[in-house]
């Protein structure tokens, strides 16, 4: 996505109009997916805190 959006690499058009469209989705949907695992990391710590036996 980098390389395509500084003009590197280009970028297959699929269904949208222009390539700026297409960019635009593509970061859109990384930037989603990267605060969905952050906070799927997050959870899971959370659990793993929960879960742990004590240490008595």
């Amino acid at each position: 996505m980098a390389l395509a959006t500084v003009g590197g690499v280009t970028m297959r058009l699929g269904d949208f109009h222009c390539p700026g469209d297409a960019l635009l989705v593509g970061w859109i949907g990384m930037v989603a997916f990267a605060i969905y695992g952050i906070a799927l990391t997050i959870a899971a710590r959370s659990y793993w805190l929960r879960t742990r036996p004590s240490a008595r």
